[in-house]
């Protein structure tokens, strides 16, 4: 999956685990190209919507998930440190903040970050990357802002980063084994790779 993608299916899953997911609309903010190719074009002083609705990272989710009722669109815009999604979820039922924290504190590969603790922007939380020793600053988690989400009755609202560099990473190295059967029970290769990469061990 892209990496969009990925920070999709494993936040709506979180909240489908436990019994709260109906549908979800994103809205996603892209970087406009990759930092080693920015010298080399990109845009500059405006930003550059999508044409079609859905973008294509909501019927790529589908393609993992069949059941997900999701639609998402894209917008481009001109920086190159990483993509931003707002969500936009209608729940099972009412719930409370701390029911659907505790859903996305359940999975190891989404960290929680405060506004509050300083990281308020991108650019902060992967310069917290680079003081952690990360390799190349690697967020190889969602990183899902905690005190900007929201719970309305039964709507829920949040936004994340996604390091399209690293997100990937960790689901590439479980393909890999599932696929030339290094490690045939998926929980354990799962917790292989999370402990290899640190992931889990953020403290945010």
């Amino acid at each position: 999956m892209s990496c969009n993608t990925t920070s999709i299916v494993r936040t709506l899953t979180a909240l489908k685990h436990r019994g709260l997911l109906v549908r979800a609309r994103g809205t996603l903010l892209r970087r406009a190209t990759d930092p080693w190719e920015s010298h080399l074009g990109g845009i500059m002083n405006t930003v550059v919507p999508e044409r079609d609705i859905p973008s294509h990272q909501g019927p790529d989710a589908q393609s993992v998930d069949p059941d997900l009722d999701i639609v998402t669109m894209a917008v481009k815009i001109p920086e190159t440190i990483a993509h931003l999604h707002y969500w936009s979820v209608q729940l099972t039922r009412h719930a409370s903040k701390d029911e659907v924290l505790d859903a996305f504190r359940a999975s190891p590969r989404i960290s929680l970050i405060r506004t509050d603790d300083g990281l308020s922007a991108i650019n902060t939380v992967k310069e917290l990357m680079a003081d952690l020793g990360r390799p190349h600053d690697s967020l190889y988690e969602v990183a899902l802002w905690e005190d900007m989400l929201k719970v309305q009755g039964d709507e829920l609202f949040y936004a994340y980063m996604v390091d399209n560099q690293a997100i990937v990473i960790p689901e590439t190295i479980d393909a890999i084994r599932a696929l030339t059967g290094i490690e045939p029970d998926a929980d354990l290769s799962i917790s292989k790779t999370n402990a290899s990469l640190g992931i889990g061990s953020l403290n945010l």
